[in-house]
């Protein structure tokens, strides 16, 4: 019976996929000689053709076409992903690249008040309305990876520098507020890679690397003998960039620099290198299917994941409730430590919780994050939050889950390699509250601004932090706020002023991240 079983899963398994292509698309380019004025870059060219020498030699696609320099134009761009919206099926695999400069302008159609652009050799460029538009028309699985400036918290970046110009302001605005928008607004049937956060440069690298650190190690993580952290013969695009992503924010650390990749929408299943039929360690006859992620087994190799959050320690942590109903509720429950279940790949690890104050919390992970008070029983207490150890790890790509006392269910995809610590920082509100995460600059990402006082005239509830000063890299933290469309942010020194677009909306559950660009230092200029 086992054997026929197994006959029948490897005849599914061969006919769901016998007419499947895999087809990559590569765009980069340098702007040398270009006559639109757009400022030259010096490695983008190369870092395209890394891309398709790594998907050659290990990414057993059927087709690779790679556009450079002057080729790389709207009506190319236009034309590459209208054809394959006509030409490949839900069963294919589609591999799309780009590398080159981004750029900013206002539109107020936009979700966030601005329309950014990837840059063409020549205009017209490509905004991101017209290349979700032209990607969502694809039926195949479908992944962007960009190594430059672009919208939403996909992909902002530079230093040598792969974005042009400052953060449009409107004349006469002391500075403006860029929210990333709804995370799902565009791309919805598209997996998202990018070399940086939102609110991050990313750099490139002359003389021992020659590349983008980021498309450098990207790369490299598309090596099986690297990528493949479960030991299955394939490489995931999840196993891909959880192998990579540390190591560009190692090296980035190591040149003064911050850049964490991102990476946005459902990668499960997409096998990007390697074998493309995973083969299970302790089942070596039987193929995985490829459209959930290949399972993690336990093959006596471990390591460790460090989780940084911002759970609090006390039950009694969070805003003074006005409810009779609630203040009875939380007398009669006391000031007990909050429950915390934590669940990799739906199975338990050993776990350590340790609780540390915001001086502890800084020290592990160099963020300052505001925990705030509670009071109890008349008495005041500094908040403590979690900061999760789990050991004896399976190497692999795994899915933590957090269940915590009054807080709603966290997941978390996280890759594990054996020997190594896999770090995390992951900022959670109470349950039907939400939190406000944001960076202050001065004209562009390249230049945080330190020491400004942030806060918010508009904070309804009480016992809340609604005042902090800027860290050194301009951050700002507001946590457990309750749902509202209308938080406000002020600046010390512009504080009588209104800032575009300064309304501000915080929904339950989630994390409202956002950017003050300003245009003025201090209050003198």
């Amino acid at each position: 019976m086992k054997k026929f079983f197994v006959l029948i899963l490897l005849f599914l398994f061969s006919f769901s996929n016998i007419d499947a292509k895999r087809i990559a698309l590569i765009f980069g380019t340098n702007y040398k000689n270009n006559d639109a004025g757009i400022p030259p870059l010096e490695l983008c060219e190369a870092d395209a053709k890394l891309i398709e020498e790594t998907l050659k030699h290990f990414g057993q696609f059927d087709e690779i076409k790679v556009y450079l320099g002057s080729m790389v134009t709207a009506s190319n761009i236009k034309n590459a992903l209208e054809n394959l919206a006509y030409t490949t099926s839900k069963e294919d695999v589609v591999f799309l690249y780009f590398s080159g400069h981004g750029t900013y302008q206002r539109d107020s159609s936009a979700p966030n008040g601005l329309r950014n652009y990837i840059i063409m050799y020549t205009r017209p460029h490509i905004s991101d309305k017209e290349l979700n538009e032209w990607t969502n028309g694809i039926k195949a699985k479908v992944a962007w990876v960009f190594d430059c400036c672009f919208s939403g918290g996909i992909v902002k970046k530079g230093k040598e520098t792969r974005g042009t110009g400052d953060i449009p302001i409107p004349e006469n605005s002391p500075g403006i507020v860029i929210q990333n928008g709804d995370k799902d607004f565009y791309f919805k049937n598209a997996v998202l890679v990018g070399s940086s956060d939102s609110n991050e440069t990313s750099i490139e690298v002359k003389g021992n690397i020659n590349h983008g650190i980021f498309t450098f190690y990207f790369t490299q993580g598309l090596n099986p003998s690297n990528g493949d952290l479960n030991n299955d013969k394939t490489v995931t695009l999840y196993e891909a960039f959880e192998w990579s992503k540390k190591r560009v924010s190692e090296h980035a650390k190591r040149l003064n620099h911050k850049q964490n990749p991102q990476i946005k929408g459902n990668a499960s299943g997409y096998l990007i290198s390697g074998s493309l039929k995973p083969i299970l360690p302790d089942q070596p006859t039987i193929p995985t299917i490829t459209t959930e992620e290949p399972p993690v087994v336990d093959q006596g190799n471990y390591g460790t994941i460090e989780i940084a959050t911002t759970i609090l320690k006390s039950r009694q942590a969070g805003q003074n409730t006005m409810d009779p109903a609630e203040i009875l509720r939380k007398n009669k429950l006391g000031d007990v430590e909050r429950k915390i279940k934590i669940l990799v790949s739906e199975n338990e690890y050993p776990t350590k919780i340790e609780w540390l104050d915001e001086k502890q919390l800084k020290q592990k992970i160099e963020e300052e994050i505001p925990l705030g008070e509670y009071s109890f029983d008349n008495k005041s207490f500094k908040n403590k939050a979690a900061y999760v150890i789990i050991t004896k790890v399976p190497v692999g790509v795994h899915e933590v889950r957090i269940e915590a006392e009054d807080y709603p269910l966290i997941k978390k995809v996280i890759g594990v390699e054996k020997g190594k610590i896999s770090k995390e920082l992951i900022v959670a509100s109470l349950k039907n509250y939400g939190s406000i995460q944001g960076k202050v600059f001065y004209k562009n990402f390249e230049q945080p601004l330190a020491g400004l006082e942030v806060w918010m005239p508009t904070v309804t509830g009480v016992n809340l932090i609604h005042k902090m000063k800027t860290t050194k890299d301009g951050s700002f933290w507001f946590l457990n706020l309750p749902p509202d469309n209308f938080y406000q942010l002020k600046v010390s020194f512009l504080e009588n002023l209104d800032l575009d677009n300064r309304f501000l909306k915080v929904k339950p559950g989630e994390v409202t991240k956002v950017d003050v660009i300003l245009n003025r230092k201090s209050v003198k200029e």
